[in-house]
């Protein structure tokens, strides 16, 4: 049985001496039977790994382990070294102990893993040479790259990328590693010669391998091929083989079987320089940059437009008509319409259109993930928050619930911008041209502002109503249990309430309120909760002496006041009581309210909306208070709120310049200057309406 199986079989004594070999081992390691027998087992490896053998053999002999396993070289009577993996356990042997073993050539898995290794490094040189491809518009550094990592890579001497110059019939060096100094960027081999390499290559248009030079009768090497001992390599075209661009090429000074994957890896980094040279070529014609530039200068011109026109705009519906019509109006658009979204049906629904009459008749869009009517670019907008476009509508399989309707008006690429400002989205923009790629680079940067630009103009104009109006959308929410709802640890007890909100811009607010002295411990324990709560300070008693406590609190983008901000509303009143919470909000009647109901139930699950109700506001809030504060800037009105609410103005002052200062974040100057010329200006607002 011992003498019918492959694998080498033998067994040593306690002497470490072999007592029994088979035919597999002694052909495994070259040695007859006889010359084997009685030899000590060391004679067959280098003493590096005796210590181990010895170590895992005495791990054997004391029953620390039944079998031992190690890899290691076997060394053949011939000298040459063969990588095994050898098992071996104890075996009696008379008196004495010894132990057998199974060796096992694992040659060939060493060189699969070898080549695995190789297949990787080789995958990720032409995954990093491809980004760098995308990245990178410089076309030397990329080909000073590729040269160098090719050569790295097959462990080759030279490498280098050859410039086709057709006219002149020869190639010149245009970048490359290994050669000696000078060759690079100015040597030249011969491309239409017949027995050239570089002629047979770029007559051939497949890859050329050769694995010595000097006997290889196809054709000769040129001169800085000998002069530098090259005898193989591999050379490819880069470009298509009926226009081909130059060569790449990569050689050594050994006679070297190169494998196909070695071919098929320096294959697809020429693949990656075409592609790399062929997008450089076309981005620089001429008529593609009077294209591009003339859309731009159209488009900028509408942007112009647009922004002064919306500026004069006193409704959302005006401002969007304005967009559209001007968009549509411009050499370089078809066709644009404004959409936003339902949430009963989750489609798009029309707001406005210009420019094309019976496109959106047959065109419905879903935002529901499952449906494929919500691939297409307007929904992806919408989920993003990013322009989307697409530039072949003819070929693009995003498109397909609409191409046939687009292909009849003559749409060739579309683009959806969202219509977003300080997180709140109003919408989308959809805008469609005739020429293909018509939404790239700079293009697709000015329309993405545009999309800016709507929804700032939008949010100014629902802010503007939210103040002029006499009546505002009031509506109630109820939290029970908010501090089980926040997995608070601190049991809630007490009363607060948030009574003024200012704005300090960029989603920041400072919060005033009043809290009973039992709940200072939950306020705190929310400040640590919740992310957006970042800090919380209080002050004395309040004046009315009741044992409350006076609180600041800064908050850092909250959900329900940074969308109740965006859209021109305020908080009219928030208590928080025993751990249920109630607030009022107070909306314009032309904001969409639905987005504040949503972003309060987002934030508080739990939350039921008790009441939902016009009404009107007093005109003792309203009107005299605009009046005079009309001329305030933004930082000289939240200055003055935040000094006010802080207690500046008190005697003795809660709050100090110093305090107020810190809380908005300024220096005590700034915050002097900007509150002086609030009071000049609302005491002047104030004293010449008493005169007059």
């Amino acid at each position: 049985m011992v003498e019918t199986v492959d694998d080498g079989i033998y067994a040593l004594d306690d002497d470490n001496r072999y007592v029994l070999v088979n035919d597999a081992f002694c052909e495994m390691v070259g040695y007859d039977r006889e010359e084997l027998l009685g030899a000590e087992a060391n004679t067959l490896y280098d003493d590096e790994y005796a210590p181990i053998v010895e170590e895992r053999a005495a791990a054997v002999a004391e029953g620390e382990r039944d079998v031992a396993t190690i890899e290691f070289e076997l060394v053949r009577k011939d000298g040459s070294r063969v990588p095994v993996e050898t098992r071996y356990e104890p075996l009696s042997v008379g008196d004495g102990y010894g132990r057998c073993g199974v060796v096992r050539d694992v040659s060939e898995r060493i060189e699969r893993e070898r080549e695995l290794q190789r297949r990787i490094r080789q995958q990720q040189v032409v995954t990093d040479l491809g980004q760098r491809a995308l990245e990178d518009r410089d076309l030397d550094t990329l080909m000073a790259e590729a040269a160098e990592r090719v050569a790295t890579t097959l462990a080759t001497d030279y490498c280098e990328v050859l410039d086709l110059d057709a006219d002149a019939g020869e190639l010149l060096f245009r970048q490359g590693v290994g050669w000696d100094e000078g060759v690079v960027g100015s040597a030249t081999v011969p491309a239409v010669d017949d027995d050239s390499q570089a002629a047979y290559t770029l007559r051939s248009g497949d890859p050329v391998v050769v694995e010595d030079l000097p006997s290889d009768a196809r054709f000769s090497g040129p001169d800085v091929f000998a002069d530098h001992g090259v005898r193989s390599g591999i050379s490819v075209v880069i470009g298509p083989p009926e226009d081909p661009w130059g060569i790449l090429g990569t050689h050594d000074t050994e006679a070297t079987a190169f494998s196909e994957r070695d071919v098929n890896f320096v294959q697809s980094v020429a693949t990656i320089l075409a592609t790399a040279i062929s997008r450089h070529r076309y981005e620089d014609t001429l008529v593609r940059q009077r294209e591009q530039l003339a859309a731009l200068n159209s488009l900028n011109e509408a942007v112009r437009e647009i922004t002064d026109a919306v500026l004069d705009q006193s409704t959302r519906d005006e401002i969007e008509r304005t967009v559209c019509e001007e968009l549509a109006a411009t050499d370089s658009y078809e066709f644009a319409w404004i959409g936003d979204v339902e949430s009963a049906s989750q489609t798009v629904a029309v707001r406005t259109q210009a420019g094309t009459e019976g496109y959106l008749d047959d065109v419905s869009i879903s935002i529901n993930p499952d449906d494929e009517r919500s691939r297409g670019p307007t929904a992806l907008a919408l989920r993003t928050g990013e322009v989307q476009a697409i530039q072949r509508i003819g070929s693009d399989p995003r498109y397909e619930p609409w191409r046939e309707a687009a292909a009849e008006y003559g749409f060739a690429s579309s683009a959806a911008i969202p219509i977003r400002y300080e997180g709140t989205t109003y919408g989308v923009l959809n805008v469609y041209a005739g020429r293909p790629n018509a939404f790239e680079g700079q293009e697709r940067s000015v329309l993405r502002q545009l999309g800016e630009v709507i929804g700032h103009a939008i949010a100014a104009t629902d802010r503007k109503q939210a103040l002029l109006s006499d009546e505002v959308v009031e509506v109630e929410f109820g939290i029970p249990n908010l501090f089980e709802a926040l997995d608070v640890g601190h049991a809630p007890g007490g009363r607060f309430t948030f009574e003024h909100v200012v704005t300090l811009g960029d989603d920041e607010f400072l919060v005033y309120g009043d809290a009973s002295a039992d709940a200072v411990p939950t306020l705190e324990a929310l400040v640590d909760r919740l992310p957006h709560w970042a800090a919380v300070s209080f002050t004395d008693a309040d004046a009315d002496g009741d044992g409350g406590t006076r609180f600041e609190l800064r908050m850092n983008e909250p959900p329900v006041l940074s969308t109740l901000a965006s859209l021109g509303g305020s908080v009219e009143h928030a208590a928080v009581e025993d751990g249920d919470y109630r607030m009022t909000l107070h909306i314009s009647p032309n904001a969409d309210v639905r987005q504040v109901i949503e972003a309060v139930q987002d934030a508080y699950p739990s939350a039921t909306m008790l009441r939902r109700q016009q009404v009107n506001k007093e005109e003792a809030q309203s009107r005299p208070t605009s009046a005079l504060l009309s001329d305030l800037t933004d930082r000289q009105r939240t200055t003055l709120e935040a000094a006010y609410h802080a207690g500046f103005f008190e005697w003795p002052r809660d709050a100090s310049g110093e305090d107020v200062a810190d809380s908005l974040q300024v220096s005590p100057p700034t915050f002097h200057q900007h509150l002086r010329k609030a009071e000049g200006k609302v005491f002047g607002a104030l004293f010449e309406s008493a005169s007059g």
